[in-house]
């Protein structure tokens, strides 16, 4: 079995040379092509026309300077020798929950797996400083062994958050959860530079986490690994009075002759 690897905190983080050693004790073949630099929160950004650098660094391993979802929209399409059984993103350095999975790149990159038809997980370590990523591995190994073993329902992907040993102990054991709120302190800036630009700035580490007993963040705090089944379709029916507002917008005509 064949797996590709990404992430977005860039090919050199200890986050992904861990997603590496754990996907290696799993699947008989894995390739790493992975942003260049740093690309967290980049979403599911495109870097549609535009040319980006490719870096073969072996047979194995492609620095791309690129977004995460270019890494696999690209390695899929050219970079790979055939279709992987799996696309693994991560491990991320910082939680990705919550609202955290639209702005995330890491679980960007797993969703465009998806879109792609293959099975894909995104994975997090639940630490807000840096710490020794070989803690994750076996967590991560013991995911991994259960997607190849029972795979996954069409249209799904699972987003993986671990809880680090040193914010929350060892962690206590798995759940299936939906999502809950990160809420971030969040903070923001705008200025003027001497020649009169407008300039601004978002920032905030300080977050909350919010959710009853069916969601990632009220079973990650308590020390559990959190497996999110997620899909890339947003659509929803809480809009209950649809006639009410087809018949509104229908009265009057569009153009004024």
């Amino acid at each position: 079995m064949l797996a590709l690897i990404t992430n977005d905190d860039g090919i050199g983080s200890p986050g992904i040379l861990a997603l590496e050693a754990a996907a290696r004790e799993v699947f008989d073949e894995c390739i790493i092509a992975a942003p260049k630099s740093q690309q967290s929160a980049a979403s599911h950004a495109i870097s549609l026309r535009r040319t980006f650098g490719i870096r073969e660094l072996d047979s194995e391993h492609f620095a791309i300077d690129a977004k995460p979802a270019d890494c696999v929209f690209v390695a899929l399409r050219e970079l790979l020798p055939r279709q992987p059984d799996f696309v693994l993103s991560g491990c991320n350095l910082g939680p990705n929950l919550g609202y955290d999975t639209l702005y995330s790149g890491t679980v960007a990159a797993a969703r465009e797996g998806l879109m792609s038809g293959i099975p894909s997980l995104a994975f997090s370590l639940a630490v807000t400083y840096d710490v020794p990523f070989e803690q994750i591995v076996p967590w991560v190994r013991r995911v991994l062994e259960g997607a190849r073993d029972f795979g996954l329902p069409p249209e799904t992907m699972l987003n993986v958050n671990v809880p680090s040993e040193q914010m929350f102990g060892v962690p206590k054991g798995f759940r299936f959860t939906g999502l809950g709120r990160r809420v971030f302190d969040n903070r923001t800036a705008v200025w003027k530079d001497p020649g009169g630009s407008l300039h601004g700035w978002i920032g905030g580490r300080e977050f909350t986490f919010e959710g009853d007993e069916s969601t990632d963040c009220y079973w990650l705090s308590r020390g559990y690994v959190t497996l999110s089944p997620l899909t890339w379709n947003l659509a929803c029916d809480t809009i209950t009075d649809r006639d009410s507002w087809l018949n509104h917008m229908s009265r009057a005509p569009l153009l004024d002759k």
